[in-house]
């Protein structure tokens, strides 16, 4: 198994326990993780690319998906604004995962 591959398969695993957990049937430990490094940023053209492309949404429904604001997201595909490093990553996320998001929607 490659690293990358590796990576998302211990994601997915923790995004698991994490709905567990939010639902009550599971008791969340620690243990050792090996923190990749911070994702490359973004463009404008990237996220309006993920949004469109990959997920066919609006900005609007893209913005509720995660939690935004509709200006926020027009902000980011217009280059005004960046995303924050934790929005920065799961963004990467999702762009490699898209299935993940819808997911993770569909258990909250």
């Amino acid at each position: 198994m490659t690293k990358r591959n590796r990576f998302v398969e211990d994601l997915k695993a923790g995004l698991e326990e994490a709905i567990e957990h939010a639902e009550g049937t599971r008791t969340l430990t620690v243990r050792e993780v090996e923190i990749p490094d911070p994702p490359k940023p973004m463009n404008a053209r990237q996220i309006a690319s993920l949004r469109k492309r990959k997920l066919r949404v609006s900005q609007a429904v893209f913005a509720r998906m995660l939690n935004a604001s509709i200006h926020t997201v027009h902000a980011w595909e217009q280059g005004k604004t960046r995303p924050s490093g934790c929005t920065m990553r799961f963004l990467r996320i999702v762009d490699r995962h898209p299935e993940i998001l819808t997911r993770m929607l569909k258990k909250a």
